[in-house]
């Protein structure tokens, strides 16, 4: 039985660490928050947008730079695939304006509950708390990972620690420094959606309002008026 190591509790480490499992390898999955899907639980504004009911070329179409680059993985694992293996485990859903699909409870606690449910069922060992520091290479083949606890041997190690745009859910880049330290290449990184900060408070004020970043550049310009002014 081969032994596999997940490096990251998201969405991509979950599910790798379910399939890993359903083929029969041994899997440790070590996630160094406190609980795994945490950025999960904050999307759809704590509902868990799970994905959308869009066609392929509406995805590729939607997707920055080189969405065509995708085409392969859609074709091998569509939003179809992944909604039929949720709907196989129990998980029932909905689709809501603009092909938005959601757990029918409403409640990203479930999607996270489903999928620990399905570790389980394979055996998957989840550690908590446990950040990885280094992955130990032998004759060009990856042999171990190594945490600020333990040290694990493994036949293979998939990580998905996600990029470097929210820290507070464990998104701090941690996997291009070990990609990078086993001799991979890592090209710069730059952002796509993150949360902005301002010095402002007047920005409380418009609290809700969604911007949409066209193909070109769009330039707003914001005068802010008091609440009281009756404009």
């Amino acid at each position: 039985m081969k032994q596999i190591i997940v490096i990251g509790g998201g969405a991509a480490g979950l599910m790798a660490a379910v399939i890993a499992g359903r083929e029969g390898a041994r899997v440790i999955l070590l996630e160094k928050m406190n609980m795994v899907g945490k950025k999960m639980g904050i999307t759809g504004k704590g509902r868990c947008n799970i994905t959308n009911n869009a066609d392929m070329t509406e995805f590729i179409k939607n997707t920055p730079g080189n969405g065509k680059f995708l085409y392969g993985a859609y074709e091998r694992f569509s939003n179809e695939d992944l909604l039929e293996l949720l709907h196989s485990w129990g998980l029932k859903t909905k689709v809501e304006r603009g092909g938005r699909v959601f757990p029918e409870s409403d409640s990203a606690l479930e999607v996270r509950n489903t999928f620990m449910k399905i570790l389980k069922k394979y055996n998957v060992q989840v550690h908590l708390n446990e950040p990885v520091t280094s992955i130990t290479v032998k004759d060009d083949r990856v042999v171990g990972v190594t945490t600020d606890k333990e040290q694990y041997a493994c036949d293979a190690a998939i990580i998905c620690t996600g990029g470097a745009s929210y820290p507070l859910t464990g998104s701090t880049g941690d996997g291009y420094t070990l990609a990078k330290k086993i001799g991979h290449t890592i090209t710069d990184i730059r952002p796509s959606l993150v949360p902005i900060v301002t010095e402002e408070s007047w920005v409380k004020d418009i609290m809700g309002l969604s911007f949409v970043m066209l193909r070109y550049p769009l330039f707003l310009k914001i005068r802010y008026r008091p609440s009281n002014s009756g404009k």
